[in-house]
């Protein structure tokens, strides 16, 4: 038996012009190292099927390893366990190859913190939850076989314990990420963008975290800062205390990352804001350059030099026609505004020495000898600002009706003054405290049932509402549309700057801020940063050192499929969702033996794995080695198993 093996042997005959294949089983073996073939049994023509059924037969009885036999009444999935979004995060962070910046300290530590840092990203990339849902989680992947690390050896009180040491490598890690990226040639790093959200927290014990309004209304919450650059990548970030203001951050910052980079020649890009006075100098005091704009408030400083009348002209033609578009265009150039990209026109403000005097008369804020302003009028923003200005006026109109309800149910007397104040808070809340919007308050006095059941008198007020006619609205769209550019970046080192950075102008620039905003809606609902479960101040950090990495791999994977033409842009969360389809199941064949096996990949996961360079993960050399998959092993030969089965054959 061991010098031979059963196959399925095939011949051709030939009968007119068709060719004829017939099948038999014989056993073929080698004497005096000769082949021989004995024909055991001929089976003569045979479908696609049968010769597939015949061979996994033979190669059953065979013993050999990549098939094996079984009933169906005992085949079964026992386990399954999630192979795809973990690798492909592992990828990534070796990609970034993050576990060198990790230094391993001497001493028996079995898991190093590295280690412990790349566990925890994986996992949030997998499923974002608290490092107490890691644990569990953790057996429930494939990560123990891809890093070695036993799921005994990951536990809450070691992650508990190493959380003080990840947060020390934070300024290191965003150091490292810099410089690979700028090596690699895969940011447009001189250019950085910067902003400020903010984490909720779900209890009270944690000493930075203060009561205050954030994005989400009042909360106890802490201020989180991200640096990026173009592309996305994070190069610096850090968790402030609650309620700290935007405008007070800028020399802080600057001052911690020329401690991490020396001196910054990269131009910071930051929202209005940020803008005060003090850190615009702040900045050109330290030779830094910055790209960013004005706040709504300061356009008024610049009335006397905006044409209005063909900015009026400008709203009135119909956005989003063919016509309108060009007739926009025609009168705004013609006028000395650039076309500078689609819905956006530009001009630089050049003021005379008795202009600028003048504007500062009225401001000492604006510097306008050291900086540069460029006037922008976008037709589709001033469009949609307008039909959502009356949207904000219906809805006003529809709560006055309900108010009125309220006041004519008054069980006491209500003060003119609060009824006021009330009508114009919701006017400011509603924001459309600048729009004309008439009314008068009527005395009345109304006769309402209190729960009691006794009939109470009281003196109220009616609200009447005035029509509004177009003209109510003259005021609040002046400057809708319009706002104001300022850059320190002289005009002598313009065509440098623009080389160097392969932008096309500060407008394309100042566009891309809403990087930094897609930044904070991944941490937001991808990687799920908050709320925020750990209440040790050094924890914290290290929770929002983390979700940053676990972004970094989320943006690796959205500019890889962005960069791409070979597979639909898709968000993170559809990414994640077709990885997590591939999983290692484990699959029984009988009452003894189990074999390991790749969910098949679909077609749309195979060019998913193309465009992210993973293709790799699913190679039957990398998940033998990684014993992703695995053969029958149950130390039973097949032959012995099914020697009795040869006579049928």
């Amino acid at each position: 038996m061991k010098n031979g093996k059963f196959v399925l042997h095939h011949t051709k005959q030939k009968k007119g012009h068709a060719i004829y294949i017939y099948y038999m089983i014989a056993w073929y073996y080698r004497k005096d190292k000769k082949p021989f073939r004995h024909v055991l049994k001929n089976l003569g023509r045979l479908t696609e099927d049968e010769i597939e059924y015949y061979r996994n037969a033979l190669a059953c009885v065979n013993d050999e390893p990549h098939v094996y036999p079984c009933d169906l009444e005992t085949l079964s999935v026992r386990i399954s366990h999630d192979y795809l979004a973990g690798a492909v995060a592992l990828y990534f962070w070796d990609y970034w190859r993050l576990s060198t910046v990790f230094k391993v300290p001497p001493g028996r530590k079995d898991v190093a913190t590295g280690d412990v840092a790349k566990v925890l990203t994986t996992l949030r990339f997998v499923q974002p939850g608290s490092k107490k849902s890691s644990v569990e989680l953790y057996p429930e992947t494939c990560l123990p076989q891809l890093t070695g690390i036993s799921t005994a050896a990951y536990n809450s009180v070691r992650i508990s314990r190493e959380l003080d040491a990840i947060e020390a490598y934070r300024e290191a890690l965003g150091r490292h990420i810099f410089r690979l990226a700028r090596q690699r040639g895969d940011t447009r790093g001189q250019v950085l963008f910067y902003d400020l959200s903010s984490g909720n927290f779900t209890g009270l014990r944690c000493v930075i975290a203060k009561w205050g309004h954030c994005k989400d209304g009042y909360h106890r919450h802490v201020v989180l800062l991200l640096v990026i650059t173009p592309e996305g990548y994070p190069i610096y970030w850090e968790v402030l205390p609650g309620n700290t203001a935007d405008a007070t951050t800028i020399e802080d910052l600057i001052d911690k990352m020329e401690g991490i980079y020396g001196h910054i020649d990269s131009v910071i890009c930051f929202d209005r804001g940020m803008v005060s006075d003090d850190n615009l100098k702040l900045l050109s005091r330290k030779g830094i350059r910055f790209v960013t704009a004005l706040d709504g408030s300061q356009l008024s400083h610049f009335q006397e030099f905006i044409d209005f009348d063909l900015i009026g002209q400008a709203k009135g033609f119909k956005v989003g026609t063919e016509a309108g578009d060009a007739h926009i265009k025609q009168r705004l150039t013609a006028a000395g505004f650039k076309y500078v990209q689609k819905d956006l026109f530009a001009k630089p403000l050049q003021l005379t020495a008795s202009q600028q005097q003048q504007i500062e008369k009225q401001t000492d804020k604006l510097d306008l000898a050291q900086r540069r302003y460029f006037l922008a009028f976008n037709p589709t923003l001033a469009n949609l600002v307008q039909r959502h200005r009356r949207e904000r006026v219906a809805d006003f109109q529809q709560w006055a009706l309900q108010y009125n309800q309220e006041l004519r149910q008054a069980l006491s007397n209500r003060k003119k003054d609060v009824v006021e104040k009330t009508i114009q808070a919701q006017l400011r809340k509603k924001k459309i405290a600048d729009v004309e919007l008439p009314y008068t308050l009527t005395a009345c006095r109304v006769k309402n049932t209190n729960k009691k059941g006794q009939l109470k008198t009281a003196d109220t007020w009616r609200v009447d509402l005035e029509p509004v006619d177009d003209s109510a609205y003259d005021q609040a769209r002046t400057y809708d549309g319009l706002w104001v550019l300022v850059t320190n970046i002289t005009a002598e080192d313009e065509p440098g700057f623009f080389e160097q950075t392969q932008f096309d102008s500060y407008f394309e620039i100042y566009r891309l801020k809403n990087h930094i905003e897609e930044s904070f809606r991944i941490l937001s609902d991808v990687v799920c940063v908050e709320p925020f479960y750990a209440h040790l101040e050094e924890h914290v950090k290290a929770h929002f050192t983390l979700c940053v990495l676990t972004y970094l791999l989320n943006i690796t994977t959205i500019n890889k499929i962005r960069n791409s033409d070979q597979i639909e842009n898709m968000d993170m969360h559809h990414v994640i969702d077709r990885l997590k389809k591939t999983r290692q199941d484990h699959i029984q064949l009988d009452h003894h033996t189990t074999v390991t096996r790749l969910t098949q990949l679909t077609e749309e996961q195979n060019k998913l794995l193309q465009v992210l360079d993973c293709e790799n993960l699913v190679s039957p050399e990398y998940l033998t080695a990684k014993n992703i998959v695995s053969s029958p092993q149950n130390g039973k030969s097949c032959i012995e198993q099914f020697s009795g089965r040869r006579k049928p054959l």
